[in-house]
């Protein structure tokens, strides 16, 4: 089910996090790629599309985030991860215009789980969240997961 193009994105992925500080932060990158693709394939969604904005959705954050950054800045890592995102997929190649736009999309959006937008976006914000829910993580907990941890739990009835 994992395409080899995801497999070279991953590699590259784990290539750039190796040199940074926050390498340990694979686990989360990982997690909530693998919980994004689960999500979407529920809801209909295309499976690798959710897994690589999973996968890409902070990874601005761990490796691009100036030393000095402010908390505002921090706040604000999906609207730069996006560009890093697209950098990497065209680097990459075998993704089409439109995959491009869903998945930066999504990281994009990624921050604003208060609002409401399209079906890619809402899979990675609920993955992410509930990533933090599963971790005990205290990155969301502040904003009771923005209550997707309880809509994800019922929505697969658990």
């Amino acid at each position: 089910m994992v395409s080899d193009r995801y497999m070279v994105l991953q590699n590259q992925v784990w290539a750039m996090l190796k040199e940074s500080p926050y390498h340990i932060n694979i686990t989360h990158l990982d997690g909530v790629a693998i919980l994004c693709a689960f999500i979407g394939l529920k809801r209909g969604l295309k499976v690798e599309i959710c897994r690589c904005s999973g996968l890409l959705h902070d990874l601005w954050l761990y490796c691009r985030f100036p030393i000095n950054g402010t908390k505002e800045l921090k706040k604000q890592h999906g609207y730069n991860g996006s560009d890093l995102a697209k950098e990497l997929l065209i680097e990459n190649g075998g993704y089409s215009c439109e995959e491009l736009k869903i998945i930066c999309e999504a990281i994009y959006n990624h921050n604003d789980k208060e609002l409401v937008h399209d079906g890619y976006s809402e899979a990675l914000k609920d993955a992410d969240a509930f990533w933090h829910y599963l971790n005990s993580s205290d990155y969301d907990k502040s904003y009771n997961y923005y209550g997707r941890d309880k809509k994800l739990l019922d929505e697969f009835m658990i």
